[in-house]
């Protein structure tokens, strides 16, 4: 049963940070130090290919090696040997996806890409072959990927704010992120230019664990609920990346499991879940869980004599009145999380 709800995910999850972690993975371990023998694109596509000219992506890496491989947030890429080396860099949009031939690819979109059939793949944008016998694919079914060639990283990933995996903020800067946002939290959470990486998903898992109604403008989070949903970042970041992106690894009780196709009377820990719009995307929440409330704040006014009282006004916010487990509790969660994931590698 748990098999078949995680392959109904498949289908329909895009490439998000846990995804493109996946793939940066999967050239460092296998193409990392061994020189670039064959660069091809099976098919011209100017879409993918982003202000790249014919052959100037095949010259500029033929008989180079991969000296690391990169990613900040949704955006992964490649370090060459050599000064005057340019930098190929992959965003996989929708349904992109790095393969190697021989290997099962990722699946966490509707396609079948995989190394281990026909080669190239379908699909296929680009295929790189290394003197190790290691083949590469990118692969992208609904082209809304991007490949660009650019001297200097920072022009791809320079507007994009912290990397979560790399560089979580510590409370206090965290907290600042939302100071002038009045978007909702779920909206916000998934700009790149503020956390970067986070997509759909992500971002309902998180808000669903921290206990955060998803329509909460961000400028309006208690610290309570900032500080739970900073540990829910780093949690379900970690969780994901620790498991490689396979959802089969995933804890049982993630939202995740649950979230797609918005199936009625769908339901998580024996809570109903209720779909709505955010910012023009699905979200998947718990109202059981996440609720909407009033706060209820101090309004000083002055008297008659000049002293100074305070009334009580309810002010609408969607904030939660839970805003998750204490930290020490969820420390728990995470370290029974990691050790299920351990279990189920072993």
């Amino acid at each position: 049963l748990f098999r078949l709800r995680a392959s109904s995910a498949l289908a329909r999850a895009m490439p998000e940070l846990p995804e493109v972690e996946k793939a940066r993975r999967l050239v460092h371990d296998l193409a990392i130090g061994s020189p670039i023998s064959r660069v091809h694109r099976p098919i011209i596509d100017d879409k993918v290919f982003v202000d790249v000219a014919s052959g100037q992506f095949e010259r500029a890496l033929s008989g180079r090696k991969i000296t690391h491989s990169k990613r900040h947030g949704k955006q992964l890429w490649w370090q060459l040997d050599g000064n005057d080396a340019l930098v190929p860099c992959f965003h996989f949009g929708m349904t992109g996806a790095f393969v190697a031939r021989g290997i099962d690819g990722i699946q966490y979109y509707n396609s079948k890409a995989s190394g281990t059939g026909d080669w190239p793949p379908r699909f296929a944008k680009l295929v790189v072959a290394f003197e190790n016998g290691v083949e590469l694919a990118f692969v992208d079914p609904r082209r809304f990927g991007k490949i660009k060639l650019v001297a200097d990283v920072a022009e791809v990933i320079g507007q994009l704010g912290p990397d979560p995996l790399l560089e979580m903020p510590n409370e206090e800067a965290f907290a600042a992120l939302w100071r002038r946002r009045s978007a909702p939290i779920k909206t916000a959470i998934m700009d790149q230019k503020v956390i970067a990486g986070i997509g759909n998903w992500m971002a309902d898992e998180i808000l669903y664990r921290a206990r955060v109604h998803p329509e909460t403008r961000a400028n309006e989070l208690s610290s309570t609920q900032l500080e739970a949903i900073r540990f829910r970042v780093t949690e379900v970041v970690k969780v994901a990346c620790e498991a490689n992106s396979d959802h089969d690894l995933f804890p049982d009780d993630w939202l995740f499991h649950h979230r797609w196709g918005k199936t009625d009377g769908a339901k998580v820990n024996g809570d109903a879940i209720k779909f709505i719009e955010v910012g023009g995307r699905t979200t998947a929440f718990v109202p059981k869980l996440q609720l909407k409330t009033a706060i209820k704040t101090e309004i000083k006014t002055e008297t008659d004599d000049g002293a100074t009282k305070a009334k009580k006004r309810s002010k609408p916010s969607g904030a939660a009145t839970r805003a998750g487990p204490p930290a020490t509790r969820a420390r728990r969660t995470a370290r029974a999380t990691t050790a299920t994931i351990a279990t189920a590698r072993a």
